[in-house]
Order: structure tokens, then C-alpha cells, then sequence
């Protein structure tokens, strides 16, 4: 308001006022011209003591939705460890591990890479016809894994090993490998821990709709990722829009997301 200007009465003073001539029709619609004023007015200083009411809602809208897709695709896929072909003594001191001849499932990967990571001691894991270097975790701050052969098992090593604190890795090649769902939502969990990462290739797996859906949930809550490449996967379009609309959300703009 400028100097010498009234403020414009309050709703609830107009409505007052109009009350004193109540019976008489002209004056009937005046006040209710004049209570509309008020309450435009009232809806203004609303607008403007709440400020950005349109973005949150529209912030809360795309949480709500995220978490609505990933409520529709819960599993239940409880699987038991059962015997575990290495002692957890084994998993949790030895320098290096072979899987070869092993065929985990995705609870006995968990359980194995729970105790893996706690192993200071351990420098690789053989597999069929590869090694995992898990030592290079440690001291590396570039890992280039592209077209390894890798499976769920390892991507599930890898990132209970991410989880921990002072993990050095900031870029993740996994490029051309055979990562499907399992892996990628354990990846997209040590995502919500890991705060060094800025680079994640994980173009040319086999991610899916359940996959994509666990990476979309890590992107909102992750605030180091600058780079994220899901190119040639199997994502589902729900995926692709949800992850697209976080990432400019967060990032302001979609540099560095490729899908």
C-alpha cells in the first residue's frame, strides 16, 4: 500500500457491515459484491503468505506417484538363505573367494556380501570364466567393469561394498554386463547410502519395470549422482517419465541422464 492509502477491510468486517441492512434487496447485493471482494482479498494474502503452492503440490504429486508404483510391484519373493555353500568365518576373512563352482540366490548374495564387505582382508572373487576385483573398491576411485559378464551376485557385492563409509569409488562402469531387477534395486539402495558415487553406467543390462522403478526412488534421495546411463535397458515408459521428472527435479535439468 502507498502512503496515504486505506487498507481494504477484512472479510470478516464487510460481512458485518452488509449484516446491518439485511431485508433490503439493492443492499442485499451489494453485500454480497462486497463480501466476494473480501474474499478475494483473503484468497490473495493467502497465495501469498503460502508462496509456491502450485510446485509443492506438484512435488508431492510426483512422491505420491513413485511410491504408488512401487507399491504395485512388490514382491513376494521371501527366499530362504538355506545352506550356504561358504562359512560366514570364510566370507568375513579370507583374501579371496571362489565361486565358481557356486550358484547363489539372491538371499544367499545378501548374506554373502553383508559379510564380504566387512572383509578388509579380501582382494578378488572368482567366478566362471571372471574375476570380481573387489579389492580395487578400496583404493580405486574409477572402476571401468564394462562387458564383464557380471550377474546379480556381483552387482549385489558391489553394492553392499558402496554402503560403506569412505568407499573411495566415484565412477562405476557396469556397461554391457547381466544385471537384471535383483541387481539394480540393490544398487538403487546403496544409493540412498552412498554419498561419494557421481558416475553409474549400468547401459546394455537387463533392467526391468521393478529395476528402473527401485533407481527412480534412490535418484530423489541421492545428492551426489551427476551421471546415470540406463540406455538399452527394458525399462517401462512409467520408468522412464518418473526418473526423468526427479532427475530435473533435483538436478535442475536432465544433463546427465540417459535413458
Amino acid at each position: 500500500m502507498g502512503d496515504g492509502e486505506a487498507e481494504p477491510p477484512a472479510a470478516d468486517e464487510l460481512e458485518e457491515y452488509v449484516g446491518l441492512f439485511e431485508g433490503d434487496g439493492e443492499l442485499d447485493d451489494l453485500g454480497d459484491g462486497l463480501g466476494a471482494v473480501g474474499d478475494g482479498l483473503d484468497d490473495e494474502l493467502a497465495a501469498e503468505l503460502g508462496g509456491g503452492g502450485d510446485a509443492d503440490e506438484s512435488d508431492s504429486e510426483l512422491v505420491r506417484g513413485l511410491e504408488r508404483q512401487e507399491s504395485e510391484m512388490l514382491e513376494s519373493e521371501v527366499e530362504d538363505v538355506g545352506e550356504m555353500p561358504f562359512t560366514d568365518e570364510q566370507l568375513s576373512t579370507a583374501d579371496e573367494l571362489d565361486f565358481s563352482d557356486v550358484s547363489l540366490n539372491s538371499a544367499q548374495a545378501r548374506h554373502a556380501a553383508e559379510l564380504i564387505a566387512t572383509n578388509s582382508a579380501i582382494t578378488a572373487i572368482h567366478f566362471d570364466g571372471h574375476d570380481l576385483p573387489i579389492g580395487d573398491m578400496n583404493e580405486e576411485d574409477e572402476l571401468e567393469w564394462d562387458s564383464e559378464e557380471y550377474t546379480d551376485v556381483e552387482a549385489i557385492i558391489i553394492a553392499e561394498i558402496l554402503k560403506k563409509d569412505g568407499c573411495p569409488v566415484k565412477r562405476l562402469d557396469l556397461a554391457r554386463n547381466q544385471i537384471t531387477d535383483q541387481g539394480a534395486k540393490a544398487l538403487a539402495l546403496a544409493l540412498q547410502e552412498n554419498s561419494t558415487l557421481e558416475y553409474l553406467n549400468l547401459e546394455s543390462n537387463m533392467i526391468g519395470e521393478k529395476g528402473g522403478a527401485a533407481l527412480g526412488r534412490a535418484v530423489q534421495g541421492n545428492k551426489s549422482l551427476q551421471y546415470l546411463n540406463l540406455m538399452y535397458n527394458s525399462l517401462a515408459n512409467s520408468n522412464q517419465t518418473t526418473l526423468r521428472d526427479i532427475w530435473q527435479q533435483e538436478r535442475q535439468g536432465q544433463l546427465g541422464l540417459h535413458l
